[in-house]
């Protein structure tokens, strides 16, 4: 293979990384915001700047990579994916997000179940560097 062939291989593999990133980041927001459990290709192209073949290509990918699942109507999350893709969303906006008292801010968590990972940053230590006005420790 040429040079000028790998720089082009390496550059295509790069983009389909991002776009795979920014597939997840988006399927996630998009359950997040309650649009539905079901992505498609189609749904998530408006957001990015990429071409149809190379996003179903992604989705394709997440599904071989047991992120995804297909169904008829769509994809769905794995816990799998849905954990990779709360982490990347949870890293690439952090700046804008603030988790409320007790509220896990890395979004892995489920949100009827406590995370006790200390480095969530939850916040549920108490002592005296932690008491959040609780009056303990």
């Amino acid at each position: 293979m040429s040079a000028a062939g790998r720089a082009s291989a390496e550059h295509a593999a790069i983009e389909r990384m991002r776009v795979r990133e920014d597939v997840l980041q988006i399927c996630y927001w998009y359950l997040g915001e309650g649009f539905g459990e079901r992505f498609t290709p189609d749904a998530v192209l408006p957001f990015l700047q990429s071409e149809r073949a190379l996003v179903v290509d992604v989705f394709d990918r997440l599904v071989e990579d047991g992120s995804l699942t297909a169904e008829a109507s769509g994809y769905v999350f794995r816990d799998q994916g849905r954990r990779e893709a709360a982490r990347l969303f949870a890293d690439s906006f952090t700046e804008f997000q603030q988790a409320g008292h007790g509220e896990c801010v890395a979004g892995c968590c489920d949100e009827e179940g406590d995370c006790d990972d200390p480095a969530h940053g939850h916040g549920h230590g108490h002592g005296p560097h932690h008491d959040h006005g609780h009056g303990h420790g």
